[in-house]
């Protein structure tokens, strides 16, 4: 009987391997139905964004030529001095223990009731892993209480392992 399985499984896992149902990226340059022939690219079309105005009245729109935009020059921090650097240090040491004290007053408690009381799924967890032990261990092997067991521990297990994941 082994022997047979292990053919089965020998023979199913060759079918699968066969160059039918391997991956071709081959047919990625041209899809079905397209030529590289007929593909046209638009020009691309460069807009000044200055010049952009949106309004809702039927006035004419008068486009006032402004100053060329004054570039910022920004040094980069190898070209930063030492006093330079470690004053950015700072400044982000800073920022990072100032969000970092947002976010942990975000996720405090309101009270210590809430802390200390336990998650609805952990309960639910335990529940039903304690009534699928007492199932497995009233049930025989062709018992009803066995099967029920089994069921209701398997259940247990999912809902620890949704604890588990959002610890």
């Amino acid at each position: 009987m082994k022997k047979i399985i292990y053919l089965l499984a020998v023979v199913l896992l060759a079918s699968c391997s066969g160059p039918k149902y391997t991956a071709s990226f081959n047919s990625y340059d041209s899809p079905r139905g397209y030529h590289k022939e007929t593909i046209v690219e638009a020009p691309v079309v460069v807009i000044d964004p200055a010049t952009l105005v949106a309004s809702t009245s039927e006035a004419p729109i008068e486009i006032k030529e402004t100053e060329a935009p004054v570039t910022e020059v920004r040094k980069t921090y190898i070209q930063m001095t030492k006093t330079e650097r470690k004053a950015l240090r700072n400044h982000i040491r800073t920022e990072i223990k100032s969000t970092v004290k947002e976010q942990k007053a975000k996720l405090a408690p309101s009270s210590t009731a809430a802390t200390s009381a336990m998650d609805n799924d952990l309960k639910l967890a335990i529940i039903f892993g304690a009534v699928g032990i007492v199932g497995l261990m009233l049930g025989g092997a062709s018992n009803v209480f066995f099967y029920i067991g089994g069921i209701a521990l398997l259940v247990g297990v999912v809902f620890f392992v949704k604890w588990v994941i959002r610890q």
